[in-house]
């Protein structure tokens, strides 16, 4: 580096009165000067002031530069190839004409006046970019003004990055739809946690707890909650450990079901409240039903029993005394005393038969433990039997390869039971009975939209379509509802028996299985019944 032309403490006159520069000889102080000047980390520019004499107190039109080092002379006059002798001896206004415009130019002459020394952070262009220098001005010599200044850039850089972090944080939290306040330990003389105290909160936090932006900052937990000695153990510990800590909890101050989660973040914690009141009024409200419904059920199972055992039992009475009038007294009685008898007990066995499908639509029930990989084919084969179809010259029963299905033997055969007996009995007088039962595992198009998969855990769940073919009488689909509830019928007792409660059972076993059941038709033209069961 070059040699500063100004040496500035060239004798002991030049240097400050007292302290350690009144002993040290000049040309060791001449040293010392130079190795600061070449040694420095920050820029130093020396300059003296240029007073107007004609003017009363000589006020300052100018600085005349004396000495500066080189990372002055590098950053001062960047991209101008000059040394340090091209600028001792100039003005300040050479390099710098409106200089005496700006707020830099008054703290340099508060300094001079003012005999205190003054510090101002300027930005400026440097390089094509933005440039951040902290500089500081004081008196120096006689009547002289030295300048040291540091480039803080670096610093405005980061703590611009920081702000923008820190403004997206506060976003991100401020955008969750759960409450998030951070708390810090409080700790006694001896390190001991006492308490915590809240460090940031978010706005869901604030909306939850109807407190005003910011209010809640260093609000201590004891005093927004109530903690007990053993939890505040238990949030010790979570400390120490690190393990989290969840529950669900009622605050009373609030009135909201909470769904709380600590986790520990450096010497404290970060809560997570999610408000789940709405799901748990729901979960009251489901729990109610379910009381109600099982309250139900043991009244139906109730009436079960009374139908069983109290209804039936009048009813046997009944047809037994009527079966002894018509065996003891027909010859005392009139044709038309003798008709309502028969009407007697016809309307009573009918009630019997009422009363008995209401008992097994009543007791039907399907429990998960029961339930199997079922063989279609040989469940119809026994069916087929039971009823005794083979036994029926004048019937063509044809079962196809079926897929197997996951149910309850039991409920399966009621189900296939009924539909078969029903396609036995609706047909024809006189007419060649033909029957038909084939399936196949269904493809999705095939599926009705209440059995397609609405979420993910159902997905893959699979269903056979089985179809019960008949050729006989038929309905007209405009009753396709009504023929699934019960005592519903399409056709008078005069002409087919039963109490119209077969395929409003068939359609229980059916949802027991959570499956679905239709049927399409015309009338004069057979039936067809289409069942969807689980196959997996």
């Amino acid at each position: 580096m070059n040699q500063p032309a100004f040496e500035p403490y060239s004798n002991t006159t030049d240097a400050p009165p007292g302290g350690y520069f009144e002993t040290i000889p000049a040309d060791e102080l001449s040293l010392i000067w130079r190795q600061v000047m070449a040694h420095s980390p920050n820029g130093l520019v020396g300059m003296t002031a240029v007073r107007d004499e004609t003017l009363p107190n000589h006020p300052i039109i100018n600085f005349r530069y004396r000495f500066l080092n080189q990372i002055a002379l590098r950053d001062t006059f960047w991209g101008q190839p000059l040394q340090e002798q091209d600028v001792t001896g100039k003005l300040l206004t050479d390099f710098f004409p409106d200089i005496r415009t700006t707020s830099l130019w008054q703290t340099y002459l508060t300094a001079m006046r003012t005999g205190v020394a003054q510090r101002i952070e300027q930005q400026t262009i440097l390089n094509e970019h933005d440039a951040w220098f902290v500089q500081s001005a004081a008196p120096f010599g006689r009547d002289g003004l030295l300048l040291s200044y540091s480039e803080t850039s670096d610093l405005h850089h980061t703590a611009r990055r920081l702000a923008r972090q820190t403004a997206l944080l506060n976003g991100v939290l401020d955008s969750s739809p759960n409450a998030i306040v951070v708390f810090e330990a409080v700790r006694d003389e001896q390190q001991i946690i006492t308490d915590f105290q809240i460090s940031l909160t978010n706005n869901r936090f604030e909306e939850l707890t109807e407190q005003a932006q910011g209010s809640l900052t260093g609000m201590t937990l004891s005093e927004m909650y109530p903690v007990t000695d053993r939890r505040m153990d238990r949030l010790r510990q979570m400390i120490v450990t690190g393990e989290p800590i969840r529950k669900e909890e009622f605050v009373p101050t609030l009135g909201r079901w909470l769904d709380i989660t600590l986790t520990k973040l450096h010497d404290g914690f970060v809560a997570t409240l999610q408000d789940i009141t709405p799901a748990r009024e729901v979960s009251q409200q489901l729990r109610a039903t379910i009381e109600e419904l099982h309250q139900s059920n043991q009244n139906l199972e109730q009436f079960a029993y009374v139908a069983s055992h109290d209804l039936q039992e009048p009813l046997r009475k009944i047809v037994s005394f009527g079966d002894v009038l018509t065996a003891q007294y027909t010859h005392d009685m009139s044709e038309s005393a003798a008709d309502l008898v028969r009407r007697m007990q016809s309307s009573a066995t009918r009630m019997r038969s009422l009363v008995q499908d209401l008992l097994t639509y009543a007791r039907l029930a399907g429990k998960v433990e029961t339930f199997s990989l079922i063989d279609l084919s040989h469940l119809l084969t026994s069916v087929s039997d039971d009823l005794g179809i083979a036994d029926e010259p004048s019937v063509t029963f044809t079962i196809d390869t079926l897929p197997p299905v996951w149910g309850d033997t039991t409920l399966l055969r009621q189900l296939f039971q009924n539909l078969l007996s029903n396609a036995l009995k609706f047909q024809l007088a006189g007419n060649s009975v033909q029957i038909r039962v084939q399936g196949h595992p269904a493809d999705v198009y095939e599926l009705p939209k209440m059995l397609l998969p609405d979420d993910i855990s159902q997905t893959g769940r699979r269903y056979a379509v089985i179809d019960v073919i008949d050729n006989g009488i038929g309905f007209d689909e405009r009753y396709l509802d009504r023929i699934f509830t019960i005592f519903q019928r399409l056709h008078g007792r005069m002409h087919y028996s039963g109490t119209g409660m077969g395929l409003a059972i068939c359609r229980k076993v059916v949802d027991i299985h959570r499956g679905y059941i239709t049927a399409s038709s015309q009338e004069g033209a057979g039936a067809t019944f289409r069942v969807f069961l689980p196959m997996v």
